[in-house]
């Protein structure tokens, strides 16, 4: 193992639960203490209102059944919003039926009419958005997420998948394999169908039309901007530790340190939004 990645796992360390036994406990908590109030605090990234089970599905330390059986029986506990959390079990499952069936989802556009849609594969935007310096503040936030924690938040997910796809018009397959690259909870269907969700490209996918604002995003769902302190040092006085870890969990060949400038806007909102429906438009 290299310096960077031993270095970087330290980090993920502290943040991950693995094993049955960690997993089923995991279960047992969401049901008990978070499921009753899902449906309002699953999309505020700095709540911990999921139910952080992915990584533990990924590896098979749980089973969907067993997670699907809890949630029917908080359903039947008067815990409705428990029914919007077996919709997400579903999701992950239609995933792997799509793979199954149709397994060009993991590797081209599902829906063949994209193959001609001009998005780009690479050029000097990526890196920075790869980093978390797109000076986009959601998507930094959630970007250094994923390198201090090994997960992201799913409203964060959507969030950067749509800018990256929209706003930078770069490929879904560039923030699909950095996925893989880089979250520990990688699935190779939910992860390929969330970014052709994003993109547009795949089954009952986001219109394309509907592009993510990440600063109303944000006003939304981080209204006290408790998330973003979190995890991006430059912008507060008081850097909160896993914003420091990110500093620690990245390449040292980045280069990149707390007390550097914060990077302006890669893009602004307005231009890549219009950019991204011109493209559209002209299919």
């Amino acid at each position: 193992m290299s310096a960077d990645m031993q270095r970087s796992a330290s980090i993920v360390e502290k943040h991950i639960c693995v094993g049955e036994q960690a997993a089923r406990k995991r279960l047992a908590t969401f049901i008990e203490n978070k499921v009753a109030n899902y449906v309002e605090t699953r999309d505020i990234p700095f709540v911990e209102g999921t139910s952080r089970l992915s990584e533990n599905l990924t590896y098979g330390e749980i089973s969907p059944r067993r997670c699907w059986h809890a949630g029917w029986q908080a359903i039947h506990g008067g815990k409705a919003d428990a029914q919007t959390f077996i919709k997400e079990l579903v999701w992950r499952e239609l995933a792997y039926h799509l793979t199954y069936h149709t397994s060009q989802i993991v590797s081209h556009n599902w829906n063949s009419n994209w193959n001609d849609f001009p998005w780009q594969h690479d050029g000097d935007h990526v890196l920075p958005w790869k980093q978390g310096r797109t000076g986009i503040q959601l998507v930094v936030a959630a970007m250094r997420e994923m390198y201090v924690t090994g997960l992201m938040h799913n409203r964060g997910r959507m969030i950067v998948a749509s800018f990256l796809t929209k706003h930078m018009m770069t490929h879904w397959e560039v923030g699909l394999d950095w996925f893989e690259e880089c979250l520990i909870d990688w699935d190779p269907a939910s992860n390929a169908m969330g970014w052709q969700w994003a993109a547009g490209s795949g089954p009952d996918a986001a219109p394309y039309f509907r592009i993510f604002n990440p600063d109303t995003q944000a006003e939304k769902f981080d209204k006290n901007r408790s998330y973003r302190a979190k995890f991006i040092a430059e912008l507060f006085t008081n850097q909160e530790q896993e914003a420091r870890d990110y500093f620690e969990a990245i390449p040292r060949d980045w280069k990149l340190s707390p007390t550097d400038i914060y990077p302006s806007p890669i893009v602004p909102l307005d231009v890549g939004r219009r950019k991204a429906l011109d493209a559209y438009k002209s299919r």
